[in-house]
């Protein structure tokens, strides 16, 4: 991954930057959810925020690795990259599960996130492992600073994560949209649009030949579903003046 920036070409540019751009959206986003526990003093608000930072954390190596080659000439080292692209996974699982049943099926809470903190462990654990033993069992990487050839274990893992975060979130979604007030049918609307356009997008970015084009309405589909995912949750006023009649 010894790429010097003058040799970045227009698809790795083009990648690299709307990438950072991504990423640094969500990190911001994020953030503002996670301060508006201390408004409403509600653990939901901290563990959507981690939930959504963790959730983008595979973008996170390449955001720097774009940085840091415009500054330094050098892509970030292929043993952080791959600690960072994966580390933060498996705990999304837990915080978003505490989330999801704390909304909904909130009687069988306990049951299911035992199931989840278990898989989780499990996972952190083997990865850690692997990771420690031998990086290079994690993944390969390419010519291209910004694509990596996972494991079949990451790959598996990463889709089994972007369907609970599909599934999960479209059962939650569902609820709000059966609500009677309008103001939850909109937060509904939201997430739903959230969840779609981000397993859309994540899934674009699966295909091995990237071009200009794909990598333009992928990065397009996760910022919409970023800036969703916050509207979702936490529904500014001048949003509820715009799109409620009173």
């Amino acid at each position: 991954m010894d790429v010097l920036a003058i040799e970045l070409n227009a698809l790795q540019f083009l990648q690299g930057s709307f990438t950072f751009a991504f990423v640094l959206i969500s990190l911001i986003l994020g953030l503002i959810i996670i301060l508006k526990y201390f408004q409403y003093r509600k653990r939901q608000y901290i563990l959507v925020g981690i939930t959504w930072i963790f959730l983008v954390s595979p973008y996170w190596p390449d955001a720097i690795s774009f940085l840091l080659i415009l500054i330094t000439g050098e892509p970030l080292p292929t043993v952080f990259y791959f600690f960072i692209a994966n580390a933060f996974i498996a705990p999304l699982h837990v915080t978003w599960i505490i989330v999801i049943t704390d909304f909904i099926f909130k009687e069988k809470q306990k049951v299911v996130l035992s199931v989840f903190s278990a898989e989780a462990i499990i996972f952190e654990i083997a990865f850690l492992t692997i990771f420690f033993i031998d990086p290079t069992l994690i993944g390969n990487t390419t010519a291209n600073p910004f694509y990596v050839e996972w494991a079949l274990f990451i790959d598996i893992y990463l889709i089994i994560s972007i369907a609970l975060f599909l599934i999960t979130g479209i059962l939650f979604a569902r609820e709000s949209l059966k609500a009677d007030k309008r103001e939850l049918n909109l937060r509904g609307w939201f997430l739903l649009t959230a969840f779609i356009t981000f397993t859309v997008g994540t899934l674009i970015d699966i295909i091995p030949e990237l071009t200009e084009v794909t990598i333009v309405i992928a990065r397009l589909f996760v910022i919409v579903g970023a800036f969703s995912f916050y509207l979702g949750f936490t529904m500014p006023q001048f949003i509820k003046n715009l799109l409620i009649k009173q």
